[in-house]
């Protein structure tokens, strides 16, 4: 029996490796589900080059597709695992509310850190939010025209498909419906609770992700035999969104 392909979740964090490796595991048998976590979101990391090193041991590329390959190389090598055996790369972000319109943002002196609503966005430096969002949307641009990462192996050249997937808020409001600001212990139980509710009932999770879809206008889905994934690919629901 031929081995499993990897489908590697290159994810924001702890808690979306916890919730998605599991519920897709459980889901489609047929390929091996593994994350890859990465801390300081990829998007805007050009703007925070040495917290990004400072929390993922390496300098981001201005280009984050070159940064997205890099957290793939290091995967692979600290898991022991070659190119031949990937399948897919799946990136998973949140968008932070980089689409809705700057107007949404508002400097507050007084707030700790940035607080994320329905309607608007507070922070403490707006210049510096603005900067990202502007970054962080050229960023989605370019990774939704990745169609895949190019590695030799031996005389030919293999295409390992690429695909972004992002919702416009967080993954604990899109499968949880918290708005709140939570904090990561509360994000990280919330998720091993849903994914061992995901993994005991398969067609919950394909059923939440299909409505999620809908919510979402029905956009592009990516599809395999027997197999879907929803691409969320919308610059809809922007305003709702919060900080991981």
């Amino acid at each position: 029996m031929a081995k499993r392909k990897i489908v590697l979740l290159v994810v924001e964090g702890s808690s979306d490796a916890s919730l998605l490796v599991p519920a897709f595991s459980a889901l489609i048998e047929n390929r091996l589900f593994q994350g890859q976590e990465f801390h300081c979101d990829v998007l805007t990391a050009p703007n925070h080059r040495e917290e990004f090193y400072r929390r993922n041991g390496f300098y981001p590329a201005n280009k984050p597709s070159q940064t997205v390959r890099e957290l793939v190389e290091n995967y692979l090598k600290d898991h022991d695992r070659t190119w031949g055996q990937l399948g897919h790369v799946i990136q998973i972000c949140d968008l932070d509310g980089a689409f809705a319109p700057d107007d949404r943002v508002r400097e507050d002196p007084s707030v700790d850190g940035t607080h994320y609503s329905m309607t608007d966005i507070i922070t403490t430096n707006r210049d510096a939010l603005i900067a990202d969002r502007k970054t962080k949307r050229n960023g989605v641009d370019a990774l939704l025209k990745l169609d895949g990462f190019r590695k030799k192996q031996g005389g030919r050249t293999a295409v390992i498909p690429y695909r972004l997937f992002y919702v416009s808020r967080n993954l604990e409001h899109a499968f949880r419906g918290r708005t709140d600001n939570l904090d990561a212990q509360h994000k990280q139980s919330g998720a091993i609770k849903l994914a061992d509710r995901f993994t005991q009932d398969p067609n919950l999770f394909s059923t939440t992700l299909q409505s999620l879809r809908r919510i979402h206008g029905n956009p592009v889905t990516w599809e395999e035999p027997g197999n879907t994934l929803c691409r969320t690919a919308t610059h809809s629901n922007a305003a709702a969104t919060s900080h991981s």
